[in-house]
């Protein structure tokens, strides 16, 4: 192993001795990442509601369940920019 890799298999070695410090197991950054979907869902929910004249393609967003469409679309982008 040359020095580079031993330099980054320590680097990564202390990087997830810090995260186990952190008690963060991948259950509890999914359980996290959920939440915050989740809280971007309801915050995006009134501004989807109000929209008037949003097209999507060639559609008008008419109905409540193409609304609820777009702040499930806003909060899967919020959780995917997260990351």
């Amino acid at each position: 192993m040359t020095a580079d890799e031993r330099r980054a298999y320590s680097r990564g070695y202390a990087a997830g001795r810090r995260s186990n410090k952190a008690g963060r197991t991948l259950a509890q950054l999914q359980h996290e990442r959920q939440a915050f979907r989740e809280r971007a869902f309801l915050a995006a929910l009134p501004f989807a509601m109000a929209a008037q004249g949003w097209l999507r393609g060639d559609e008008p967003i008419r109905s409540v369940a193409d609304r609820v469409r777009l702040a499930v679309e806003i909060a899967d982008e919020a959780t995917r920019k997260m990351r």
